[in-house]
C-alpha cells in the first residue's frame, strides 16, 4: 500500500475507504513487484509528490486489530455526548481467489469470496461506510493499530529502503 507520511510519521488516514465508502484499495504483493507499487504510488500522487513509504500487512494482522477494536482497551469517546465505548470497527480483505497464479473455485475456504476482478488488487473492506464524526474518528483509531502492525518500506530519493517495523522514518 502506498502511502503518504506528515513528519517522519505515517499518516493515520493510509487505509481510510472514500467519504460513504467501505473499501480501502491495496495491492497484493503476491501478483505484482516493489517497482511496480512504487510506480503506482508515484501515479497516484503524481502532482502532490507526498508518497513516503510503502506498507504491507496480512490478513492475521486484521484479525488480531479486528479483536482489538472488539475490546475494552480500544474505547473512543463520542464527541457529543462525551460516553466512551468500545470502537467496534471491524474489516478483512476481499480479493480475487488464486491458487500461485491460477484462478480457483470460490468454495475454498482459505480464500475470501469476492468480486475484485484481478490479481494484485484487493480491498479492505469495512464492517460500516465512513462518515464524518464518530465513525471516522473510529476508522482513525483501527487504522493506527493497523498501522502499528504493518512492515513498512520508507523511499529516500525515489528509492525504496528497507522493511522495517517501526512507524518513524530512519
Amino acid at each position: 500500500m502506498p502511502t503518504k507520511m506528515k513528519r517522519g510519521v505515517i499518516k493515520d488516514d493510509a487505509f481510510l475507504p472514500l467519504e460513504h465508502g467501505t473499501g480501502a484499495s491495496v495491492l497484493r504483493l503476491n501478483y505484482t513487484t516493489l517497482d511496480f507499487c512504487v510506480d503506482y504510488g508515484k501515479r497516484l500522487d503524481k502532482e502532490k509528490h507526498q508518497l513516503g513509504a510503502l506498507m504491507k500487512f496480512c490478513q492475521d494482522d486484521v484479525d488480531k486489530v479486528n479483536e482489538w477494536a472488539q475490546s475494552d482497551a480500544s474505547n473512543v469517546t463520542n464527541e457529543e455526548t462525551g460516553e466512551a465505548h468500545v470502537n467496534g470497527m471491524c474489516a478483512h480483505l476481499k480479493y480475487s481467489p488464486m491458487d500461485g497464479m491460477k484462478y480457483v473455485k470460490q468454495d475454498r475456504d482459505y480464500y475470501t469470496d469476492s468480486c475484485i476482478s484481478t490479481p494484485m488488487h484487493a480491498d479492505l473492506e469495512f464492517n460500516e461506510p465512513l462518515e464524518k464524526g464518530l465513525v471516522r474518528t473510529r476508522m482513525r483509531k483501527y487504522n493506527n493499530e493497523l498501522i502499528k502492525l504493518c512492515k513498512k518500506a520508507f523511499m529516500k530519493n525515489d528509492e525504496l529502503g528497507e522493511w522495517t517495523d517501526v512507524n518513524k522514518a530512519p
